[in-house]
């Protein structure tokens, strides 16, 4: 079979790989649909501590089941799946209560697809007795096309994220960053109810793509006064609900300025190593009385919500897929969306 194999910062092969040999607990898939992740351009680029070189990698899949070990039970081939990658232990703290995301053993050994596991960028992948046994598998119905059941994953963490910062009706929603997932949070803030979307972006382009997923307000801080802007939104209270999903410190410290009282602030997008302290005056968080979060990945039970969402037509998954492209393309694909004209891309092994 066809795989992208990687060998190192930099170095990502298309080349012919063994077919997957399932035992009788495994289910052999056929791969749909992978997309490309912030995360996949990140490891092609610097490489991570988790990736076990070399690796077949991509962890946003959705494909056909083509074969089952004997003593599998619930899945049969010819089902379409989506993949939740993080296989977790099952047994710690976190897990027991349903926070699979949160998996003390995953954070040691970042047991995931694409890191520990084969991944998605390939022509087929063996999902392990283990993965099944956690749930990792989540099926989907005939009518919800692969390409959308792929982005299932990372739509799942923002839904965690916007869970997590109790989005509903009334509230008024600040998303900081208009890449892939700044998309996904405007098209769930509204699903939930959110009475005003506001969207914020200094790149011009980024910002042009946000617009056909319908916020209430689109501002370039770089061209106006971000605070005025939300004063005028919101009648001069502020946003109840930031959101930054940009890998932005500056943009965590600002918020609290720009929140209403009692806002819920979520640091959603990480930042980077090199650039990760933050400086946070402590007492605009005690007058205003504000919560501040953040969210890391999601589980197999906000994947299947997206799903649901998706097929119910509550959300437009096909909007936040810019290009579709063959394994072959993927290297060069990987250098080409740094430059951020695209959304989502998806790769057809």
């Amino acid at each position: 079979m066809k795989a992208a194999v990687y060998y190192g910062p930099g170095d990502l092969r298309i080349e012919e790989s063994p077919l997957p040999e399932i035992g009788p607990g495994d289910i052999l898939l056929k791969v749909g649909a992978c997309a490309i992740c912030g995360t996949d351009m990140r490891i092609f680029r610097h490489g991570h501590k988790g990736v076990k070189i070399p690796q077949i990698v991509g962890h946003e899949i959705a494909g056909t089941i083509a074969e089952v070990g004997k003593d599998v039970k619930g899945y049969a081939v010819g089902d379409k799946v989506a993949v939740d990658p993080i296989v977790s232990c099952g047994e710690c703290f976190y897990c027991r209560r349903g926070l699979t995301n949160l998996c003390l053993t995953f954070k040691e050994n970042y047991e995931a697809f694409g890191y520990y596991y084969p991944g998605g960028f390939a022509e087929y992948m063996r999902i392990p007795e283990k993965a099944i046994r956690r749930g990792n598998l989540i099926l989907i119905k005939d009518d919800l096309a692969l390409e959308e059941a792929a982005i299932a994953e990372p739509m799942a963490c923002a839904l965690n994220g916007q869970m997590l910062s109790q989005v509903g009706v009334g509230d008024h929603v600040l998303i900081i960053g208009a890449g892939p997932i700044g998309c996904m949070h405007i098209s769930l803030a509204k699903t939930l109810g959110a009475t005003k979307v506001i969207i914020s972006e200094f790149q011009e382009g980024r910002l042009n793509l946000a617009r056909q997923f319908g916020a209430d307000v689109y501002v370039n801080p770089m061209q106006e006064d971000l605070k005025e802007v939300l004063m005028e939104a919101t009648n001069g209270i502020g946003p109840s609900v930031i959101i930054i999903s940009a890998p932005a410190r500056k943009a965590q410290e600002m918020a609290l300025d720009l929140a209403a009282n009692q806002a819920r602030i979520n640091f959603f997008g990480g930042l980077p190593k090199d650039d990760h302290i933050v400086s946070l005056d402590s007492n605009i968080i005690h007058y205003k009385e504000l919560f501040i979060h953040g969210t890391s990945g999601t589980t197999s039970d906000h994947i299947n919500m997206c799903i649901e969402l998706m097929a119910g037509k509550r959300v437009n998954a096909s909007q936040i897929i810019s290009k579709v492209i063959s394994l072959e393309e993927l290297p060069a694909m990987l250098v080409e969306a740094e430059k951020g004209n695209y959304l989502k891309i998806i790769v057809k092994p």
